[in-house]
């Protein structure tokens, strides 16, 4: 799994004349083993391999290893003979890797952020006089842009997500609170993958004094509600993302009138997105669409990318100079809001192609 992700790190790091390089950030190192591990867990490159350090009560763990370029150690976490210190004992396992492996001292590529002080020490003692260069955030442009195998589990998690929001646009209604509307999307999204599912984001009525965005609690529908679902799904650790708003009964004039404005900010959006054009001048032109009609502009993104978070490169937002690429994925999420009373955003994902945007997303948003 995830060759093409080593090889363009490797690439990358070659490039920076790096000679070993230490992944410590649980998203690199499951980007590049196309695992959903859990932390701690490491990725050591050295001389063209990679020896992945993780639990060995991650069964799928040991596998990563039968690639042509990879290695496997494991290090034990959970154990009732000693206290529990999955750090100390990763710790150990990586010091006696590198001795073993003879590896001389040079540079040594580092997540510098997420290593752990137990770690520090470890290549302090068994690799004196290295050279320390920075990897920080330096996967993350090769992150944003999506490999196919990437993209499979991404579109198995919208088709999930399209599950999600049928349950929850069935489940609006009068009397109803927000918790029960959630219970239902993720009972239908769970019986359908057959198994447990990370799930998020938003499930808040339109009546709540802040009602741009939170997680579902006791609050009722009323009779001219308006609910807004921004639901995630995680396939194999891959982020996907969405918004409808629903109502409970016929939706009233002013949301009708909301809810079509928004539906055209989103289509503006989408027409502005293509390899080469920069975010912020996307998240600029959508604000501008927003004020010139008339409305009160979002105080959010208005958009971002997916992939092994939520937010991720690129950012839609106004400091943004990242350039779209072909094979990014982001999402687009104009929305209004009127405090206590109602609030309407839409949101879809795109994969930004050769000569523009395939949609990804297709879960129902319309007024019906």
């Amino acid at each position: 799994m995830h060759e093409q992700q080593r090889a363009r790190a490797a690439q990358l790091l070659d490039e920076d004349g790096v000679d070993c390089a230490l992944f410590s950030d649980i998203y690199s190192v499951r980007w590049l083993t196309g695992l959903n591990l859990p932390a701690p867990a490491l990725l050591w490159f050295d001389r063209g391999r990679f020896t992945l350090l993780a639990d060995e009560g991650f069964a799928p763990a040991a596998s990563f290893g039968d690639n042509p370029d990879c290695a496997h150690a494991s290090y034990i976490n959970y154990t009732i003979q000693q206290p529990i210190d999955a750090p100390g004992r990763l710790a150990e396992v990586f010091g006696n890797l590198i001795a073993s492996s003879g590896t001389p001292a040079g540079r040594v590529g580092i997540e510098e952020k997420s290593l752990l002080l137990s770690l520090w020490q470890t290549l302090h003692n068994t690799l004196p006089g290295y050279q320390p260069v920075s990897l920080e955030g330096r996967l993350l442009p090769l992150r944003a842009v999506k490999t196919q195998e990437e993209l499979a589990r991404i579109r198995e998690g919208f088709r999930l997500v399209t599950i999600g929001h049928d349950a929850g646009r069935k489940a609006v209604r009068k009397g109803q609170r927000e918790i029960d509307v959630w219970t239902e999307v993720q009972t239908a999204v769970e019986r359908e993958a057959g198994m447990w599912m990370q799930m998020g984001n938003d499930c808040l009525v339109g009546h709540r004094p802040a009602n741009i965005g939170a997680a579902p609690l006791d609050y009722e529908i009323y009779a001219d509600d308006s609910l807004i679902l921004d639901l995630s799904v995680v396939v194999d650790g891959y982020w996907t993302d969405s918004c409808a708003t629903y109502f409970a009964n016929q939706p009233t004039a002013l949301q009708t009138e909301l809810h079509k404005f928004v539906e055209e900010a989103l289509a503006f959006a989408v027409s502005l997105i293509r390899p080469g054009v920069v975010a912020q001048d996307v998240d600029r032109q959508v604000r501008r669409y927003m004020a010139d009609g008339g409305y009160e502009v979002y105080p959010h993104h208005s958009g971002h990318g997916i992939g092994l978070t939520s937010h991720e490169a690129p950012r839609i937002v106004p400091y943004s100079q990242e350039v779209l690429e072909e094979g990014h994925v982001v999402m687009l999420e104009p929305g209004i809001y009127v405090p206590g009373v109602t609030g309407v955003r839409l949101e879809d994902a795109f994969l930004v192609t050769a000569d523009g945007a395939e949609q990804l997303s297709h879960h129902d948003k319309s007024l019906a």
